[in-house]
């Protein structure tokens, strides 16, 4: 069975969730994630539509954590990470932003990715 773009993505719903993201050592002790990657998007968009996240998903490695921030329910983080539009992708390693794009096109997602995690 096929998982959809959304049970792959945990919805970022809040600043306070984005910093969270932040840490090298959780709350708990334990260790952060080693990758994460942050898509901003919105349900309106047009341009986030026309990627393609089976193959994107597919195509990147399972420990690589992706997260959903849609703008119109959190509206604050996107100006925080310095973008401006949509769709943007903010890339964090052990606790810290290594980079951020914004882009449709989904070899340069592919490729931005294997750039600034490898």
């Amino acid at each position: 069975m096929k998982l959809e773009m959304s049970e792959q993505m945990i919805p970022l719903q809040n600043q306070i969730q984005f910093e969270s993201l932040l840490k090298p050592v959780q709350d708990n002790g334990l260790p952060a994630e080693k990758a994460v990657v942050v898509y901003f998007t919105a349900p309106w968009c047009g341009a986030c539509k026309r990627i393609d996240f089976t193959n994107l998903l597919a195509s990147t490695p399972k420990d690589i954590v992706w997260y959903k921030c849609d703008i119109d329910e959190n509206e604050f983080t996107l100006g925080y990470c310095g973008l401006t539009k949509i769709p943007s992708f903010v890339v964090i390693k052990d606790g810290k932003v290594v980079g951020s794009f914004t882009t449709s096109k989904t070899l340069e997602i592919f490729d931005n990715l294997q750039a600034l995690l490898y």
